[in-house]
């Protein structure tokens, strides 16, 4: 099965969760979070803002800003993902595809080459540490080039047996869910 066919399957099943279930079953996964002792050794954290079906990381970052910086990825089209720090959720705006990113004329002081904890989206992650993204490679490239413990997040079922995989795909140094967490490194 080729890779589109797979993100769609996964898209598919992602979205059949009951809206309250991933609520409450996010908050389930951020409370795991903050007990892992590389989340309470961290300093910096950068996150994915959350939208659609993913886990409601959205809601976790008011919390972590309390005692952490934050930062967020800010996608050019084509380009190299950045790192961009927040200090909270009412300076993000939606960019052209909905996504909330700090707007690009707040960027010039607010980038960042390095994090301590990289908190990563994935529809599928495998018992290897490998994930399976939208497909852009977004997260591939930028794992290449930014130190950082790189923290797979997402709902049990997004754990599979295995993905397919090509030559620049980067794993997770570990996977959390609700019930799992997977150290590969």
């Amino acid at each position: 099965m080729k890779k589109t066919s797979i993100r769609n399957n996964l898209k598919a099943a992602r979205n059949k969760l009951d809206p309250e279930m991933r609520k409450k079953t996010s908050e389930t996964i951020f409370q795991r979070l903050k007990s892992l002792p590389v989340y309470e050794k961290s300093d910096s954290v950068f996150i994915f803002v959350s939208m659609g079906s993913e886990v409601e990381t959205i809601e976790w970052i008011p919390e972590i800003l309390k005692e952490k910086k934050v930062y967020v990825p800010l996608a050019p089209k084509g380009g190299a993902m950045i790192m961009t720090e927040i200090k909270g959720l009412d300076e993000l705006a939606p960019n052209s595809l909905g996504i909330l990113e700090l707007p690009q004329e707040k960027i010039n002081d607010r980038r960042r080459e390095n994090v301590d904890l990289i908190i990563t989206p994935g529809l599928a992650f495998d018992g290897e540490g490998y994930r399976m993204g939208y497909g852009g490679g977004y997260y591939d490239r930028f794992f290449a080039t930014h130190d950082g413990y790189r923290l797979g997040v997402g709902f049990h079922d997004q754990l599979v047996k295995d993905l397919p995989r090509d030559e620049y795909d980067l794993p997770v140094d570990a996977f959390l869910s609700e019930k799992d967490y997977l150290s590969f490194s």
